[in-house]
């Protein structure tokens, strides 16, 4: 499954109802600072039944809507909807879902159009696999969270981020799953590198990671300079979310932490993700507009709302356009 489409309406600076199209393999969201890009982000976990505020960028849920400007009232009430297909195809089967609240704080959810309690949504959702989508974003202010951490609360934080059912079961599927992957996804971000996961057992357990970078000696988590620190937590969540069924990741500029003689590698692994996962993302970066299957082009007008610029689906001529130019 695949998100397809997602329509927004009111949601934060998006003064008009604007819809965006996409694509199995990579979306590729692009444009200047400050124009709105990660709203879409936001727009996309809130329909999904998102209510931690804090991970919404949001104070107050009124910052959730539109404020208004000289040209454009405040809104009185936002609108999301999110289309996912199972295939391609155009007759593909279609799952719709929607989220609505008024500034009175009236909410209302929808699934094939039909409403719903928020619990009756959630569970709905969970049936998809769509509320561990939740989970699987990354922000580019929170990429090296997981080594900012101590061994014993980052093996608290992935217990709870995988709902294991227990700390005997996460420390044996770490030490299975979990370190093969986290150590392949450094192979491709650090090719002159390596990596370790070690689990901790005791009293209290935890996870601790070293690695080497550029035939130097292994160094633990905390030793790591601070773009070190970003491309290892990248390497690790992504071996983490395999674990989770969500059908996309949502990435928000994760690719700056990398020297730029590591962009090509970087590309090799989102290709390797896109094979399994759709990946929608936030970049600057001409390397990874390459790769794209769909870009959408995000602008702000004089009064700071946002709009789509453009759209268009990539192809071979498109690309060898936008190589050349």
């Amino acid at each position: 499954m695949f998100l397809e489409e997602v329509t927004i309406e009111g949601f934060k600076s998006f003064s008009e109802s604007t819809s965006m199209g996409f694509q199995p393999g990579i979306g590729v969201i692009m444009g200047n600072n400050g124009v709105g890009k990660s709203n879409i982000l936001d727009a996309i976990v809130w329909a999904l039944g998102e209510t931690d505020l804090q991970k919404l960028r949001c104070v107050g849920f009124q910052e959730l809507f539109f404020s208004g400007n000289t040209k454009y009232p405040p809104a009185s009430a936002i609108r999301v909807e999110l289309r996912f297909k199972e295939t391609p195809e155009q007759k593909g089967p279609v799952l719709c879902l929607e989220r609505q609240l008024n500034r009175e704080g009236q909410e209302l959810y929808k699934l094939q159009g039909e409403s719903l309690e928020a619990r009756e949504y959630q569970k709905k959702l969970k049936g998809f696999f769509l509320v561990d989508s939740l989970k699987t974003i990354i922000r580019q202010e929170q990429i090296a969270d997981l080594l900012q951490l101590n061994p014993e609360q980052r093996f608290r934080h992935i217990h709870e981020l995988l709902n294991s059912s227990g700390p005997a079961k996460l420390a044996a599927s770490l030490r299975e799953k979990v370190a093969p992957r986290f150590e392949s996804y450094l192979g491709y971000l650090f090719p002159a590198g390596e990596g370790h996961l070690q689990v901790l057992d005791g009293r209290k357990r935890g996870l601790e990671l070293e690695v080497a970078v550029k035939g130097r000696q292994f160094r633990k988590a905390h030793q790591l300079s601070g773009g070190e620190k970003s491309v290892t937590s990248l390497a690790l969540k992504l071996a983490l979310f395999e674990d989770l069924r969500s059908p996309f990741y949502l990435l928000d500029e994760v690719e700056p932490s990398l020297d730029y003689t590591n962009h090509k590698s970087m590309q090799v692994l989102l290709k390797s993700l896109a094979k399994k996962k759709q990946l929608i993302m936030i970049t600057h970066l001409r390397s990874t507009v390459e790769l794209a299957n769909t870009v959408h082009g995000v602008r702000s007008r004089p009064d700071g709302s946002s709009f789509m610029k453009f759209y268009f689906v990539m192809d071979e001529r498109l690309l060898r356009l936008y190589k050349c130019c």
